[in-house]
């Protein structure tokens, strides 16, 4: 049973998170009534940083992620052998301190290797491209 209990607050933790009040929150903070069609087909601006910042992931060499189909964040996978990274919590202190980009490692959200991290596609697409 403890097994069990184990694989379900597992199953919870990755589909659950603090941020499903603010998703539901969205329209009313985008200054209220917007069709969700006009973000998120092409042109549209959550679809545009989500092609960029998917793009731009990609391209780096060692990383790679799939693509999101309506989360609004991503949750690439690191070449840890490559990068030689054996603490993903270090990694991303790292990562904010050199290049003051945040991240969040993957085992925050019970990922059982140091091999994924997690960031938003929010950003307007001249601020992913900075990052």
């Amino acid at each position: 049973a403890k097994g069990y209990i184990e694989g379900l607050e597992m199953l919870a933790s990755m589909r659950l998170c603090a941020n499903v009040p603010a998703q539901h929150a969205i329209q009313t903070a985008l200054g209220g009534y917007h069709s969700i069609s006009e973000f998120i087909t092409p042109g549209g601006r959550l679809y545009e940083q989500r092609n960029r910042a998917w793009e731009l992931i990609n391209d780096i060499p060692g990383v790679s992620c799939v693509k999101p189909r309506g989360a609004l964040y991503m949750f690439p996978k690191i070449d840890a052998k490559r990068f030689n990274i054996h603490d993903d919590q270090k990694m991303v202190l790292d990562f904010l301190l050199q290049e003051k980009v945040l991240l969040v490692q993957g085992t925050a959200f019970n990922w059982p290797w140091p091999d994924h991290f997690r960031i938003v596609t929010l950003p307007r697409v001249d601020d992913i491209e900075l990052s």
